[in-house]
């Protein structure tokens, strides 16, 4: 799977939205992989997926705290993890975080920023949202599965 979308603002992350969760199994955990430099819109797409799934505490980037979950009120979903990997320099520091645990939760959603930083531990049914900066302050975001 391979689809190509123009970002002009953050409504339009909704089709992106519609458009990955209507083509996952839904019996499994979704792994969605956020790769795109600094501004680019990774934290940005979490906060519209958290808003269309009904998160009703604000979505902020957990840089400092490496990960945040949230309740998600969704037919499919009861979860939503946000893991932001930026500030690890090896992988030996996401042990603590138990992720192989989350990434087998039933019901859950997990978007991870920069996750070429802990690449091996992903899983490979994962779907990536590349976001480049184009003209001015619009972003081009690529779907790839990894699988």
């Amino acid at each position: 799977m391979e689809k190509l979308y123009q970002i002009k603002n953050p409504a339009d992350f909704l089709p992106v939205i519609k458009s990955i969760l209507k083509t996952v199994k839904q019996e499994k955990p979704l792994v969605i992989t956020l790769t795109g430099e600094l501004g680019s819109g990774k934290t940005t797409f979490t906060q519209e997926l958290g808003g269309f799934l009904g998160v009703s505490e604000q979505i902020v980037s957990p840089t400092y705290t490496l990960m945040r979950q949230y309740p998600v009120e969704h037919d499919f979903y009861n979860k939503l993890v946000h893991i932001d990997a930026y500030r690890i320099e090896s992988e030996d520091e996401i042990n603590p975080l138990h992720l192989e645990s989350v990434f087998n939760r039933p019901k859950t959603i997990i978007c991870i920023e920069w996750p070429e930083i802990i690449s091996s531990i992903i899983p490979k049914e994962a779907i990536n949202l590349s976001i480049n900066i184009t003209d001015g302050e619009q972003r081009e975001l690529r779907i790839t599965s990894l699988d």
